[in-house]
């Protein structure tokens, strides 16, 4: 079984109120960001919560530390418009995706 990490972000101080995430500051250059991590099967599937307080991402195959370290070249977490929450660890029992 394949290491999962669920990593959740809240909002930083560059986030700005009222706008969506795709209107947050270097908004491009964090979705070729994602799109890099979704490339190499390191990024499984993310997005936003649907009330614009942070957001969640699953990544596979990287231990806590590695995904720390590639995150933190993220534009929405160099820009401060996301802030690390929480990573952990996930055993996942049910994969109807897979």
């Amino acid at each position: 079984m394949r290491q999962r990490l669920l990593v959740t972000f809240r909002n930083g101080p560059s986030w700005v109120a009222g706008r969506t995430t795709r209107e947050q500051p270097d908004w491009d250059k964090h979705a070729d960001f994602i799109d890099e991590l979704v490339e190499r099967g390191t990024m499984v599937m993310g997005g936003p919560f649907d009330d614009y307080s942070g957001a969640m991402i699953l990544l596979e195959g990287v231990s806590a530390d590695d995904a720390r370290a590639i995150l933190v070249d993220d534009p929405f977490i160099l820009n401060g418009v996301f802030v690390f929450d929480e990573i952990r660890e996930w055993t996942m029992f049910v994969d109807t995706f897979a």
